[in-house]
């Protein structure tokens, strides 16, 4: 369910396992708290989708929300610290609503290219995944190959976008999509990149250069 991705984050999982009575290491949750801010960032800026985006931040806010009726029942002063977390947390939801609020009502401030007149006769081979694409497209993001007319680098979500309107397909789950590459043993992390090169250098032996 998309609505959930920031109930997978680690700041998530440390706070309801202290909700609910299990032990964990506190360290753990500065460090936690700023992966679950720079991953709202970043989803933010990234995901174009309006209801989706409030959605999302609706469901996280709503579910963090009962973590703190919880923890108001039991009274237990031993759980400051995770009490004043969680109002942090609601805090920055809170703004970050705001944020795409403004970014609803004034729609002009964020046009993206829409157009539909582009309609490539273009698909993927049956033996390429779609993992394979989000690695190259992971290479060209975070190589900042890719940028907009201005010369700033473009959204992760619109380079996405225009491989999956170019080659007719769609992700499921862009963001789910770039863990899994990310995830991948160290051998296979730039395994499709490594047979574009072979690919490169075989088509250009064949031409007769490199030798």
């Amino acid at each position: 369910m998309l609505v959930k991705r920031f109930l997978e984050t680690k700041l998530f999982n440390l706070l309801s396992c202290s909700v609910n009575g299990k032990e964990i290491n506190r360290t753990e949750l500065p460090l936690a708290y700023d992966d679950f801010v720079q991953k709202l960032l970043a989803f933010c800026r990234e995901e174009q989708d309006i209801i989706l985006l409030c959605f999302t931040i609706n469901y996280t806010a709503t579910e963090i929300k009962d973590l703190s009726m919880q923890l108001e029942v039991k009274n237990d002063n031993s759980l400051l610290e995770i009490r004043r977390l969680l109002a942090k947390v609601l805090n920055i939801l809170d703004s970050t609503f705001r944020v795409v609020q403004f970014r609803l009502d004034n729609p002009d401030s964020f046009l993206i290219n829409t157009g539909d007149s582009f309609e490539p006769d273009v698909y993927l081979a049956h033996d390429v995944d779609m993992i394979d694409i989000m690695e190259l497209i992971c290479g060209l993001f975070y190589s900042h190959a890719v940028r907009n007319k201005i010369g700033n680098p473009v959204n992760f979500s619109e380079l996405t976008r225009i491989f999956e309107k170019g080659m007719n397909f769609k992700f499921a789950d862009i963001y789910k999509k770039r863990d899994d590459v990310f995830k991948r043993k160290a051998t296979k992390l730039t395994e499709f990149l490594n047979e574009l090169i072979i690919a490169i250098k075989i088509e250009s032996k064949n031409r007769g250069y490199g030798l």
